[in-house]
């Protein structure tokens, strides 16, 4: 279950001159710190950190690390996840000889062994207290990052109970724990603390995913396979004052600009040096928005005057900034188009050095195909012309394909998504090459770059040139990146990368496409996280502080077009860790719409209520909804290249048919809309500022289904065996605002269950912390407004009785203490 969470940077800690700082701790716990001549000095006090068998755990953060401490049996206990990238961890003890302080350092790519730390750590046990002077590992720092608390290594068969940690928030137990809020010291003449999170945060971050070249065309020609000229394309300039004021007001707070950069298209912009593409590089008349052409640019077709795209782009960023919004970018680092040269940085165009001899070198940008290699050999041979005749949807629209791009008929390059042949699929990325990061995808022990074993590998050119790449952008005003695949890529390069990112932007945000079931996923070096047997753990731990929540996504979907139940979402939580970390979606641009034909059960637009109410209540992680579910676009017909397949296309210009009618000639009054898409939208906005409350954003999780499979009404229809089929319960506690959430959805799209019996079973009215006997309040704050009663000594027999809970619907019940 989730563990409650402190409001990051809402706890401003009393200023001090010479006196300690005065920093809560759970379960009673109490912590006084402070940093005096290079060292950090702490007083704490927790019943029990005295005696035998326990221990205390102090952990510093650092620009490099890991959020992963090591776990054994009587040493560190169960596996204990941080809020940040510590770079030491000091284990100290009690024994009869005074205190025992030892050390783990990170060496580069995992941690070294315990060593003694007595030249490092001074102090005393008294009884249920303990005082360290402990050596700042820079003290010329501004700011000190760390993480203290307590394992009982006498409980848990050695594996231990945490306790009385440096969160006042958290929840002591044993089992693998995640510590959600450190505080960070600022140093100096006036020295305070604050409580942050890995998110860095004041709200709880909600993403609208805009793609610029669909978002403010209001084109309703919709030609298929239509040129720019023919069906228009949505400019930087459309996305004005009154659309971000919107997107503000639906309760978002960041925008993720996809598809900005330049990619490969047919649209000729020679009269700026910028020429069409090949055809048979490309899908689509507009092109592939990840089939990067220069990294350094913004595509033209989105400005007003394409020769000052980077000056219109620039604007655009300053807008959502004075709106109080932050931008997010696409990063692509694991492919570019096969025709990728960059124009604004010419110096740092991938390749330029490589030598195309060597299947894989760590000098390399990219892997060359070897003559042995499947397809025949030479020339490489794309998928899009055979026997004479066009095969590409593209092709067939533009002609003048012939399958070959000159530059590869000597030195093919493998094909972005790992395919090593001279003939990729016509479902392979055949229009990108995969780029080389030092790391032998086929024999992925082979790594030429600085690893714990190899320290003094060179860091490889790929990674200077990424490097570079983010800064620039970050140089520009982007507040953060959506890094596509970002499994594909070796865990080393983004820790490296995202601590670069940090130096230059300490808040800089980054967010990972990532699926943990592609085998084209690459294994760490680090032992430690590789042992865990998730990639998510390996992404988060480098630092990213967000990855993809794929398997919640399914189970969800796989009610309405598989075999699976309602129940079947808690199996998507594996670890709090990642679960807490994890971006919540109901659409983007690679997933069906909610509302497309023959999808989500063919219920249309409304099956979005229920769906997101499960998403955005049931973590603390970011959220995100797609420009056009909130107005129910359904993509159904051909578009191009995209095909019929109830995803608005990103490789086609287009327009949403719905959408336009919110949009209303750029005056984003939704005047056009029918009066189902504008209540549709208006739940969206109350949801996504619904759960901005602390307790979603920072309250524990608790779910129900478990504990009401033999609840009549629970969620179940004829013939089923059990209930929980078509409903979703879950709590929501945060111990310190004090809010409570119960939240009930229906996910059936005809039935309305009715007097439902939801028991709340007793070891949940005691995570709640709720008296043995109190009448409660539940009030729906999000659609209804349904008020219901209940005693507290009732919930785990009775249960809660609710009257109604209608299809498609969710409620939000806010749960109070009555006199």
């Amino acid at each position: 279950m989730r563990l409650p969470l402190l409001p990051p940077l809402a706890l401003l800690l009393s200023a001090f001159t010479m006196n300690a700082t005065p920093i809560p701790c759970s379960d009673g716990g109490t912590l006084e710190a402070t940093a005096e001549n290079g060292r950090l000095q702490i007083h704490y006090t927790a019943p029990g950190i005295d005696q035998p068998g326990h221990r205390i755990f102090l952990a510093i953060g650092s620009g490099s690390g890991s959020s992963i401490v090591p776990y054994a049996r009587e040493l560190e206990g169960s596996t204990v996840f941080l809020p940040f990238s510590a770079g030491r961890i000091y284990s100290v003890i009690n024994l009869p000889g005074g205190l025992t302080p030892t050390v783990r350092k990170w060496q580069l790519t995992q941690w070294g062994n315990w060593d003694d730390a007595s030249a490092e750590v001074s102090g005393t046990f008294t009884k249920d207290h303990c005082t360290l002077s402990v050596a700042m590992p820079d003290p010329a720092a501004q700011t000190l990052d760390f993480a203290l608390y307590a394992k009982d290594l006498t409980q848990n068969n050695g594996w231990g109970r945490l306790y009385a940690a440096s969160d006042p928030g958290f929840l002591a137990g044993t089992g693998d724990q995640y510590i959600q809020r450190y505080p960070e010291l600022t140093l100096g003449s006036q020295p305070s603390a604050e409580f942050r999170t890995r998110l860095e945060s004041a709200n709880r971050v909600r993403i609208y995913q805009l793609f610029v070249r669909l978002f403010g065309n209001t084109n309703t020609t919709r030609k298929i396979d239509g040129t720019l000229a023919q069906n228009g394309v949505g400019k930087f300039d459309d996305i004005n004052d009154t659309a971000l004021d919107a997107i503000r007001d639906l309760g978002c707070t960041h925008i993720w600009l996809t598809g900005v950069l330049r990619q490969a298209t047919s649209t000729d912009y020679s009269k700026i040096g910028l020429p069409s593409d090949c055809p048979d590089l490309l899908k689509g008349l507009a092109g592939s928005p990840y089939a990067i052409k220069d990294y350094f640019d913004v595509c033209p077709d989105y400005a007003t005057d394409p020769a000052k795209r980077l000056d219109e782009f620039k604007a655009l960023l300053d807008r959502i900034h004075a709106h109080g919004l932050k931008a997010i970018i696409d990063l692509v680092p694991n492919h570019v188009a096969r025709s990728y040269q960059s124009t604004i940085r010419p110096q740092l165009s991938f390749g330029a050095n490589d030598d195309p001899s060597k299947f894989f070198d760590a000098k390399n940008n990219f892997f060359y195909l070897r003559p042995t290699d499947p397809g025949g050999g030479p020339p490489l041979k794309l998928p899009t012309f055979k026997d004479g005749q066009a095969v590409s949807p593209t092709c067939k629209v533009l002609g003048g394909c012939d399958g070959l791009f000159a530059p590869e008929k000597i030195h093919g390059r493998v094909t972005g998504n790992n395919v090593v042949s001279w003939s990729p699929d016509i479902n392979d990325w055949y229009e990108t090459v995969k780029l080389n990061y030092g790391d032998d995808f086929t024999h992925p022990a082979t790594r030429g770059f600085p690893t714990a074993a190899n320290p003094g590998a060179a860091i490889p050119d790929t990674w200077l040139k990424m490097d570079q790449i983010i800064a620039y952008w970050q140089g520009m005003g982007v507040d953060g990146f959506r890094c596509d695949m970002s499994h594909m890529i070796p865990p080393e390069f983004w820790a490296w990368a995202i601590a670069r990112a940090r130096v230059r932007q300490p808040d800089v945000w980054f967010m990972g496409e990532a699926y943990n079931d592609d085998p084209g996923k690459l294994p760490t070096s680090d032992p430690l996280a590789g042992s865990l047997g998730n990639v998510m753990f390996s992404l988060l731990n480098a630092g990213f502080n967000a990855v993809y929540d794929d398997p919640t996504y399914k189970a969800l979907k796989g009610v309405y077009d598989g075999n699976r139940w309602a129940n079947d979402i808690d199996r998507a939580v594996t670890s709090d860790f990642i679960y807490d970390n994890s971006l919540r979606y109901g659409e983007n641009h690679d997933e069906v719409r909610l509302a497309g034909k023959g999808q989500w059960g063919g219920v249309g637009m409304d099956v979005g209520r229920p769906v997101a109410a499960i998403l955005y209540g049931i973590g603390r992680g970011p959220l995100m909804i797609y420009n056009g579910q909130e107005v129910g676009e359904p993509a159904n017909g051909v578009e191009g290249f995209g095909g019929d397949d109830a995803r608005t296309s990103i490789f086609d210009y287009w327009s949403m048919p719905e959408f336009v009618k919110w949009v209303d000639g750029h005056k984003y009054d939704g005047a056009l809309l029918s009066k189902p898409q504008k209540n549709l939208r208006a739940y969206y906005g109350k949801l996504l500022n619904l759960v901005n409350e602390p307790g979603f954003r920072y309250g524990g999780f608790y779910p129900l289904n478990a504990a009401n499979k033999g609840t009549a009404g629970f969620g179940d229809i004829e013939g089923d065996p059990a209930s929980g089929h078509w409903m979703y319960a879950y709590l929501r506690y945060d111990p310190l605002s004090k809010q409570r959430w119960l939240v009930v959805a229906n996910l059936h799209p005809s039935v309305t269950f009715s007097e439902v019996h939801l028991r709340i079973p007793a070891d949940a009215v005691e995570w709640l912390h709720l008296p043995g006997s109190v009448n409660l309040s539940f009030t729906d704050r999000l659609i209804s407004k349904t008020g219901l009663t209940a005693n507290s000594s009732d919930l785990p027999d009775t249960g809660v009785d609710i009257p109604t809970i209608r299809p498609l619907s969710a409620m939000y019940f806010q749960i109070g203490q009555l006199p």
